[in-house]
């Protein structure tokens, strides 16, 4: 009898590990989407209530059923530990590849193998611990509680990982000190003109037109779409950057005091592009004056002798312009009335093929036209012509270098399909952007102008105000607004409905394939959908585990 009971047992640990080496990779997924920061992964389980159910009821009825057979005292331990064992492994093997499934998939990356691996071992480690305390007993009613104990070891699955990131978190921080190291001497030996760009947002598309315009000009080495952390831009320092690189234009992101300098550090700036300083991840850093301050970073680090170019647009970029004086320090920006421009854009002209414009610049006007759409993204190609010129290229070739320049995907770029028109603005939103893509909605003629959001976030406190008070704008502008995932839905719809949207204008999906699935099948003639914002699997997903 015992004998059989402590079989039972080693089958339960069995079942148990089957169970985590794959759970423990779904929950891998989201992780990896939070950057492996533990505050963020464990608010991110406890808000979608990502808790274990199917593991968690197995354990509970093998539990209850092992001590149920005890105290009838029938031998039947082991086979319902062997059943429920298996099942454990027929349902973790046949959940969903984390791999495979989702908008973000997992990706195997080195750190995320040995977090993987560490977290199996500790997993392994602790669950044989306990197990060898009621090896110990040997009995029907402990292997009734060794089941009931599998709850706490499947609801925690997330905590072994972030355990195993803590325990490897020095070596980790070692291995990637050297590889910075290393990227920070072949930047030296080919030493370009470094210039780097930062903001609330704004930043990928200026690093990429700005790149580009350069490249017509000078070998120009930059890190490609939103690349624009310290390993992220290592990578492409030690895999790309080669002696012709003459420039080298580097986005800089910040999610803490710090950040910005810390990529200071590892590419010192000769000149510094902020775009703008507004709410975008208010929720990190806590308030509007800890995101200026981590702004300031980057014209801290620009010489004297170098160039700073500021939008004079946003408030917070203008105020940099005002304290951090350079050799050569610029305002770029659309509206004249907010103070003192070197650069601004007027003749604004948008149209289904792009936009026209004029550039005033040096006491000279300049005729130009982008393929681009938007009060923000004109911003940016605005800061671009700026930081060229101030380097000092020719007015005319520059803006002959952005007449050639194709809109960057899912940054409010215009997608003929059929007889209607698609206004994908997917990549991300903040509240300018959302309502400058509102008014290029509004002014692209057609039939039903439609609006496809899950709404902003990472607006802190202030992110239920700010989606309610653009639904509100929504409402004048839109036929149809479709509200994906439950993120933002309260707010979207209650701004909506404050607006004085009809209640057969608004729909509401889980998420934004079924949303595209509604429109597809209830399209109407020259309809102008605009897809504001796209958010990853941690925010729209319903998980269930």
């Amino acid at each position: 009898m015992f004998d059989l009971d402590r079989v039972s047992i080693i089958a339960i640990a069995s079942g148990s590990i089957l169970f985590f080496l794959r759970r423990s990779l779904r929950y891998m997924r989201y992780f990896q989407q939070e950057e492996y920061y533990p505050d963020r992964f464990t608010r991110w389980w406890l808000e979608k209530r990502a808790f274990d159910s199917r593991g968690t009821v197995v354990a509970i009825v093998a539990g209850l059923a092992t001590l149920g057979v005890a105290e009838l005292n029938l031998p039947l331990s082991l086979p319902i530990s062997i059943i429920a064992a298996a099942i454990l492994g027929i349902i973790a093997f046949r959940e969903e590849d984390p791999c495979k499934v989702g908008k973000l998939t997992l990706k195997m990356t080195q750190r995320v193998t040995r977090i993987y691996r560490v977290a199996l071992v500790i997993y392994t480690i602790g669950l044989l611990l306990v197990a060898a305390a009621f090896f110990h007993l040997a009995t029907p009613v402990a292997v009734g509680l060794f089941w009931l104990v599998q709850i706490l070891f499947f609801q925690t699955t997330f905590a072994w990982l972030i355990a195993a990131n803590g325990i490897l978190w020095p070596g980790e921080k070692r291995i990637q000190d050297g590889f910075m190291q290393e990227a920070k001497t072949i930047l030296g030996k080919v030493d370009p003109y470094v210039i780097g760009i930062s903001g609330s947002y704004g930043k990928t598309s200026t690093k990429s037109i700005l790149a580009k315009i350069l490249e017509c000009v000078e070998p120009t080495f930059w890190p490609p779409g939103s690349i624009n952390t310290p390993m992220g831009i290592t990578r492409e320092i030690r895999e790309r950057l080669v002696p012709e690189h003459h420039y080298a234009v580097i986005e800089m992101a910040a999610y803490k005091r710090g950040s910005v300098a810390r990529l200071c550090n590892l590419t010192p700036p000769k000149a510094g592009i902020i775009t703008a300083i507004g709410l975008m991840h208010l929720d990190r850093f806590g308030s509007l004056e800890n995101i200026y301050l981590s702004k300031t970073e980057l014209p801290q680090a620009v010489p004297q002798d170098g160039i700073l170019v500021c939008n004079g647009d946003n408030e917070g970029a203008r105020r940099v312009w005002g304290e951090f004086k350079k050799r050569i320090t610029l305002l770029y920006g659309l509206e004249l009335d907010k103070g003192h421009l070197d650069c601004w854009m007027t003749d604004i002209q948008p149209s289904e093929s792009g936009t026209h414009f004029t550039v005033h610049w040096e006491g000279k006007e300049y005729k130009g036209f982008t393929k681009m759409l938007g009060k923000p993204m004109l911003s940016n190609i605005l800061a671009a012509f700026t930081m060229a010129c101030a380097l000092g290229y020719d007015p005319e070739y520059i803006l002959a270098a952005i007449y050639n320049l194709e809109p960057e995907k899912h940054r409010l770029n215009l997608v003929k399909q059929g007889d209607g028109v698609l206004l994908d603005d997917s990549y991300n939103s903040n509240p300018t952007g959302f309502k400058a893509a509102l008014e290029v909605l509004e002014a692209i003629p057609g039939g039903r102008k439609i609006l496809v959001t899950p709404g902003m976030i990472e607006l802190g406190e202030l992110q239920e105000e700010e989606n309610s008070k653009i639904a509100k704008e929504a409402a004048q502008v839109c036929d149809l607004v479709a509200v994906v995932g439950d993120t933002n839905r309260k707010a979207i719809v209650e701004g909506l409905r404050q607006g004085g949207i009809k209640e057969e204008q608004l729909l509401q999906f889980e998420n934004r394939d079924s949303a595209l699935s509604y429109l597809k099948e209830n399209r109407k003639e020259g309809d102008v959908v605009l897809m504001e914002n796209d958010l990853p699997d941690l925010y729209e997903a319903a998980v269930r585990f």
